[in-house]
């Protein structure tokens, strides 16, 4: 009786399989990567927009007003991490010595004023009326 072997193939020779990616699914592959980066700006914005708002459930103000030369200055607070602050709206016509005057009038403004400057950090004299500020509380 007789055997026939079959011959063996070598290991080398078995056929490499590569991965091509086509336009489809490169289109593909960078939806679903930019899909989560979509959502996360949308949340952001979102978000962002609410705690923006005033009296918003985060408890930060925010104020902008604009100077005589145009620039655009944003304060914001938060009412709720200061303790005993005290704030005041400004009205028409105010200017920081009479705030200083009025809020501490056996202090000398000069140091009243640089302490609303420094709370509030403003880098101008110039108030808006209807900016909200904080005064010093030891005054």
């Amino acid at each position: 009786m007789t055997t026939a072997c079959a011959p063996a193939v070598p290991l080398h020779d078995a056929p490499v399989t590569r991965f091509r990616l086509t336009r489809r699914g490169r289109v593909v592959l960078t939806t679903l990567a930019a899909v989560p980066l979509v959502l996360a700006a949308v949340a952001f914005a979102v978000n962002g927009g609410a705690a923006g708002a005033s009296d918003s459930a985060s408890g930060i103000d925010l104020v902008s007003y604009t100077s005589d030369s145009g620039t655009v200055a944003t304060l914001a607070y938060s009412p709720t991490d200061v303790g005993s602050a005290r704030f005041i709206t400004v009205e028409p016509g105010q200017t920081l010595w009479d705030l200083a005057e009025e809020i501490s009038p056996s202090a000398d403004p000069r140091d009243v004023v640089a302490d609303i400057k420094r709370l509030n950090s403003l880098s101008v004299e110039t108030l808006q009326p209807g900016q909200r500020l904080e005064i010093p509380t030891d005054s």
